[in-house]
């Protein structure tokens, strides 16, 4: 199966974080059959909240450097999605949720439905997008 990774979750694998993950989580993430991709999006984020310093990355113990965010995606095995017109398109059409407006977090859904990849998250609020087209994996920690 092919599985599209938030941004938090990219944060766990990167920073080893096992106890992050759910045990469902875990075991997609193990399956060698499945594939992993994530969105430039969840790219941006993860470089601005590490620049902001509200994200520390760590391999092996060590500060990480950000300018090498491809190849430690590449190292694990993640492609990283550009956002596309019929993404942007999918957008569109979403509801904008009293509790949930986040841009980044809605064009990843959008990114997820238009190619009917399922989304792996810990934010619960991904679930109100289910009855839109959404496949979603919560990761309850």
């Amino acid at each position: 199966m092919r599985y599209y990774l938030d941004t938090n979750i990219l944060i766990y694998m990167l920073n080893r974080e096992p106890d992050e993950l759910s045990r469902d989580v875990v075991a997609i993430l193990m399956d060698y059959e499945n594939a992993f991709r994530t969105s430039t999006v969840c790219v941006h984020e993860l470089i601005h909240l590490y620049q902001i310093g509200k994200v520390p990355l760590k391999r092996n113990g060590k500060d990480v450097d950000i300018n090498n965010f491809s190849e430690w995606l590449q190292d694990m095995g993640i492609d990283i999605v550009p956002v596309s017109v019929k993404h942007l398109q999918k957008l569109s059409t979403l509801p904008l949720m009293e509790d949930h407006r986040d841009p980044n977090d809605r064009l990843i859904i959008a990114q997820a439905i238009t190619d009917k990849i399922t989304l792996i998250s810990s934010d619960r609020k991904f679930d109100k997008y289910v009855k839109y087209g959404l496949d979603f994996v919560f990761n309850k920690r």
